[in-house]
């Protein structure tokens, strides 16, 4: 089986335009964090993508389920421009699901 060592140069330029993109519409920036990748050895790892973002701290539920959702489909544009991978996806301890049409979303229970 192939094993994905990289991304392609197209790949890195559309991800860096999707998180650039949500990045800038992130309306919540001053009590959450934008998107951010983290950097890796790539000869060290068979990790060819990770980054991170933090959920506002608010009491309001909504404005955290629609951060939640905004970097869902982020994460959902970005796996969707990266071909073959296999992704793990999480808020904290609970993995979030892959769906076809809709992308990631959390578990309904």
């Amino acid at each position: 089986m192939y094993e994905r060592l990289y991304l392609t140069i197209l790949e890195n330029q559309e991800i860096t335009a999707i998180i650039d993109r949500y990045n800038a519409g992130f309306e919540m920036k001053d009590i959450g964090e934008t998107f951010c990748v983290y950097d890796y050895d790539q000869d060290e790892s068979t990790v060819i993508f990770a980054g991170s973002t933090k959920l506002p701290i608010t009491d309001d539920f909504e404005d955290t389920m629609h951060a939640l959702i905004y970097w869902l489909n982020c994460l959902t544009d970005i796996g969707r421009s990266i071909s073959n991978g296999d992704w793990h996806v999480h808020l904290d301890d609970t993995d979030a699901i892959w769906d076809e049409e809709t992308g990631w979303q959390m578990p309904e229970d």
